[in-house]
C-alpha cells in the first residue's frame, strides 16, 4: 500500500462503502503492479510466457502455439517487468462433466456445481454425487491449486481448489490449470478485480443467468507479473484483506454499540414525567448532538422518539386553562349532531363523544382524553379508500393517485396515471378536493401524503385511503400523529399479508388516540415543526458531509492508481484550471485566487503546496508568486497591477493562448474529483474577497486543531481565528465567523485534519 493510502486509512474506512472501496483498490494496486515493489533479480513475465510455450509443447505436440497476435493491452500501464497475457496462453481450461442421471453411468463420485463454489471459498456442505466413469476423470477432476471458474449463474466466480482429495465438476464450471508454475490465487484474485470493476461484464453474455464460453475465458487479457512476484502480491492482498475483515469487524462493533448508545439515552427522554422534566433531559442531549446523531438511523431515531414524547403530553407544557380533550370530543359529537339535523349525513356516522379506555402503559396528562380515530374524522367525508379496478392507462382521463405518488415534502404536480371518466363516477366519494391526508394501506402501509390543490377532481387507488380531520381538530396534529409509532404499531399489527400488507380501514377507525386540547395540538405542531426542522438540519449536513468524504476518498483512490508523474500535473495547472473559470470576474484578484488555490489544494488532498503561513490575508504561500511568473512564461495567464483609489493594488489575470493544455492536465488529474472541485469554484462565484478569505481561514484554523487532536468547538475556533492568527482578522465579528462556520457545514467545507497545517501557528489550548 502506498504512503499516501497508508496515512489516510481512517479516511478512506470511513467513506460511504469505504471497507469495500479498500478491498477494490488492494485489487487495483496488485494487478496494477502497484502494491508490492518490483526486484530486478525476478525472471520477467515475458521470459515466463516463453516457458510456457515450451512447456504446452511437450505436454501437447499437436496443440496449437499459442497466439501470435498481439495482447491487446488493458486500460492502464505494467512495470516493465510484466506482460499482458491471454488466459488461454497461461492455463489449460476446460469445463467439465454434463449430469445426465438417464444416461451416465460409472462410479458414484462427488461433483462441484456452481451452488458449491463462492468467491475465493467453496460450501461443499451439500455435494452431491453422479455416476462418472474412470475414462472421463481426467477431463472432470480438479486436484490442488486448480482454479474453478463458474462458466454459468455468477460467470466468472472463483476459487482455488486447497484440498488433498480430489473433486469432480460439472459442466458449467471451468478448471483452469496453470503453467509455469504461476500462482493460482493470483489469477483468483484478478477475477475478482474483474468482478469488481464490473469488466467481467465484457465477458459475459446472457440475459439474467449469464455464461461464459471457453472462448470467451481463453480470449480474457491477464497483467502478468513474474512468478515470484506474483507470490509476494498474493501474500500482501491476503494480509491487506485480513485488515479489512478486522476493521470491519470493529466498525459493525462500534456501530452496534453506538446505536444501543443513542436508544438508551432516546428511551431516557421518554421515561421524563412531564414536558418540564422533557427540558431538561433534552438540554444534556443536546449538549452532545454531533456526537451522538452521526448516521441517518440514529437521526430517524430521535425523530420517532419526539413524535412518542408529542403524543404522550411530553413535549410541551400543559395550561390549565385550556379546553380538555373530554370537553373537546363533546363538541366534536355535537358538530356532528349539526350535520345529522340538517340531513348531510347519516345518523349511524355519528360521532360517540365518549372518551374510552387506552393503551395500556401509556399514561396522558389530565387535560387529554383517548378517542377512536374515527371520531375525530370530519363526518361529510369518511375514511375511505379508492377506486377497485382502475383499468388502463387512459389519455387525457380523470388523474389517478397511487402510492408511488404521496410524498409529504414534493409531491408530484400531477400524477402520472389517468383513469376513464366511466370508472371515475362510481367512486364519487373519494375525488380529491385538495388538503386531505392519504395514507398508504396496501403495500406501503402507513405511506403519507397531502393532496395539493393541484390534485383537485383526481381519484384515489384502492391501496390509498382518504382522511380528513373535522374542523375541530387540527389536521397538522393528526398528521403528525399518522406518524408515531403508537399509532404505527396499532396499523402493523394488524395488517394481513395476502400477496402483500394489507390493512384494514375498520382498523383505522377503531385505532386509540390520543386528544390533547385543541390549543395544546397547536402547541405540538410549532414544537414538532421545530425539531424535526432541527434534525433535518443535522440529516442535510451529515448527507452532505459523507458526499463530500466520498469525494475525497475517490480522489485519494484516483491519485494512488493514476500517481502524480503519470498525470503531470502541477500546482501551476491548477492555478490555470481556476483562473480559467473565474478570471473574468472584477471581484477576483491574488487574494482569492491564493484562497481558493488553498481551499482546493486542503479540501480535495491535492498536496500541491505545503509551505502555507499564518498572513494578514489568510493562508498564504509565498511560492504563488513563483507560480504566476511560471504561467506568465509558459503563456498560461498573465498579471496586471491596478492601483484602486483607497491607494491598494487589485492584481487581475488575463487568461494566455496555452491555458487549455494545463487545464486539460489538471483536469486529466482530477478525475472524478473534478465535479468537486467545479462544486468549490462555484460556491465563490460572485462573492466578496473578505467571504472567500473568511472561510479559507476558518478552514485552516479548523483543520489546524483537528490536526493537533483537537475537537474544538465553534467559539473556540472563532476566538483562535480573531485572537491567534493575525491583528487584521479582528475585522470578523464572532457572528459573522459563526454564519460562515454553519455555511461550510451546509456546504460541505469541514476539513478533516490531513491536509498541511499553517506555519508559525499559536499553540492549541482549550480555555
Amino acid at each position: 500500500m502506498t504512503a499516501l493510502l497508508t496515512g489516510n486509512l481512517p479516511l478512506l474506512a470511513g467513506a460511504p462503502n469505504g471497507i469495500k472501496k479498500l478491498r477494490e483498490l488492494i485489487l487495483e494496486l496488485a494487478v496494477r503492479g502497484k502494491l508490492v515493489p518490483q526486484d530486478a533479480s525476478d525472471e520477467p513475465a515475458s521470459e515466463l510466457l516463453k516457458r510456457i510455450a515450451l512447456e504446452k509443447e511437450k505436454l501437447s505436440p499437436e496443440v496449437k502455439r499459442p497466439s501470435e497476435t498481439p495482447v491487446c493491452a488493458g486500460a492502464f500501464e505494467l512495470p516493465e517487468s510484466w506482460c499482458w497475457a491471454r488466459f488461454g496462453d497461461i492455463a489449460q481450461h476446460n469445463s467439465g462433466k454434463t449430469l445426465d442421471k438417464g444416461r451416465n453411468s460409472g462410479v458414484p463420485r462427488d461433483y462441484i456445481t456452481t451452488s458449491n463454489l463462492y468467491w475465493g471459498r467453496f460450501e461443499l456442505s451439500g455435494v452431491r454425487q453422479m455416476l462418472i466413469e474412470e475414462k472421463d476423470l481426467a477431463r472432470c477432476t480438479a486436484i490442488m491449486n486448480d482454479l474453478l471458474i463458474c462458466e454459468g449463474g455468477e460467470a466468472g466466480r472463483a476459487a482455488v481448489w486447497d484440498q488433498e482429495r480430489e473433486i469432480c465438476f460439472q459442466n458449467h464450471v471451468h478448471r483452469a490449470r496453470f503453467l509455469g508454475g504461476i500462482n493460482p490465487h493470483y489469477a483468483q484474485r484478478f477475477f475478482e478485480r474483474l468482478n469488481y470493476s464490473g469488466e467481467i461484464a465484457e465477458y459475459r453474455k446472457g440475459v439474467g443467468i449469464s455464461n461464459m464460453s471457453s472462448k470467451s475465458l481463453a480470449s480474457i487479457p491477464v497483467p502478468l507479473p513474474p512468478v515470484a512476484e506474483q507470490h509476494r502480491i498474493v501474500a500482501k492482498v491476503d494480509e491487506l484483506m485480513g485488515l479489512c475483515d478486522q476493521m470491519e469487524a470493529r466498525q459493525a462493533d462500534a456501530d452496534s454499540a453506538h446505536a444501543q448508545l443513542v436508544q438508551a439515552l432516546l428511551d431516557s427522554l421518554t421515561q421524563a414525567r412531564d414536558a418540564e422534566d422533557f427540558a431538561h433531559s433534552w438540554q444534556r442531549l443536546a449538549e452532545h448532538f454531533h456526537t451522538l446523531f452521526t448516521t441517518e438511523s440514529s437521526i430517524d431515531a430521535l425523530k420517532q422518539t419526539l413524535l412518542q414524547l408529542a403524543v404522550m403530553g411530553k413535549l410541551v407544557q400543559q395550561d390549565p386553562n385550556d379546553e380538555t380533550g373530554c370537553e373537546l370530543l363533546k363538541r366534536i359529537a355535537e358538530g356532528g349532531s349539526a350535520l345529522i339535523a340538517s340531513k348531510k349525513v347519516k345518523t349511524s356516522k355519528a360521532h360517540t363523544g365518549l372518551a374510552v379506555q387506552g393503551i395500556k402503559g401509556v399514561r396522558l396528562p389530565a387535560t387529554w382524553a383517548w378517542a377512536r380515530f374515527d371520531d375525530l374524522i370530519n363526518r361529510e367525508y369518511p375514511i375511505a379508500y379508492g377506486v377497485l379496478v382502475p383499468g388502463p392507462d387512459v389519455v387525457d382521463g380523470i388523474p389517478f393517485v397511487r402510492i408511488a405518488d404521496l410524498d409529504l415534502v414534493a409531491p408530484p404536480a400531477k400524477p402520472e396515471k389517468s383513469i376513464s371518466p366511466e370508472v371515475d363516477s362510481q367512486f364519487k366519494r373519494t375525488r380529491i378536493r385538495g388538503g386531505e391526508i392519504l395514507m398508504g394501506v396496501v403495500g406501503s402501509v402507513g405511506k403519507l401524503g397531502i393532496a395539493p390543490d393541484t390534485w383537485v377532481g383526481a381519484n384515489i387507488a384502492r391501496a390509498i385511503c382518504r382522511i380528513v380531520p373535522c374542523g375541530e381538530v387540527s389536521k397538522s396534529y393528526i398528521l403528525w400523529l399518522l406518524q408515531s409509532d403508537l399509532m404505527r404499531k396499532q396499523f402493523l399489527g394488524d395488517t394481513r399479508t395476502l400477496a402483500q400488507p394489507t390493512l384494514n380501514v375498520g382498523l383505522i377507525r377503531s385505532a386509540l388516540t390520543p386528544l390533547p386540547p385543541l390549543a395544546e395540538q397547536q402547541r405540538i405542531v410549532a414544537k414538532v415543526d421545530q425539531l424535526m426542522a432541527l434534525c433535518d438540519q443535522l440529516k442535510s449536513r451529515l448527507s452532505e458531509a459523507r458526499r463530500v468524504h466520498e469525494h475525497l476518498a475517490n480522489a485519494l483512490i484516483s491519485q494512488a492508481l493514476n500517481g502524480e508523474k503519470k498525470s503531470g500535473a502541477e500546482v501551476v495547472d491548477f492555478s490555470a484550471y481556476l483562473i480559467s473559470k473565474l478570471a473574468p470576474q472584477r471581484t477576483f484578484g491574488r487574494v482569492a485566487h491564493m484562497k481558493l488555490l488553498f481551499l482546493a489544494d486542503s479540501h480535495l488532498g491535492l498536496g500541491l503546496m505545503d509551505g502555507y503561513r499564518r498572513h494578514a490575508a489568510g493562508p498564504l504561500d509565498t511560492t504563488i508568486y513563483r507560480v504566476e511568473e511560471r504561467a506568465a512564461k509558459e503563456g498560461l495567464y498573465s498579471t496586471s497591477i491596478e492601483v484602486l483609489k483607497s491607494g491598494q493594488e487589485k492584481v487581475s489575470y488575463h487568461i494566455g493562448a496555452n491555458i487549455s493544455r494545463a487545464v486539460e492536465t489538471a483536469a486529466s488529474a482530477l478525475g472524478s474529483a473534478r465535479k468537486e472541485l467545479d462544486r468549490l469554484i462555484a460556491l465563490f462565484e460572485g462573492r466578496k474577497t473578505d467571504d472567500l478569505e473568511a472561510v479559507a481561514t476558518l478552514y485552516a484554523v479548523w483543520n489546524d486543531a483537528l490536526a493537533g487532536g483537537l475537537h474544538p468547538s465553534d467559539e473556540w475556533l472563532i476566538n483562535e481565528f480573531r485572537s491567534n492568527w493575525h491583528e487584521a482578522k479582528e475585522r470578523f465579528t464572532p457572528d459573522v465567523l459563526g454564519r460562515w462556520l454553519g455555511w461550510m457545514r451546509d456546504n460541505g467545507l469541514v476539513p478533516t485534519g490531513n491536509s498541511a497545517t499553517t506555519k508559525s501557528q499559536a499553540a492549541f489550548l482549550f480555555n
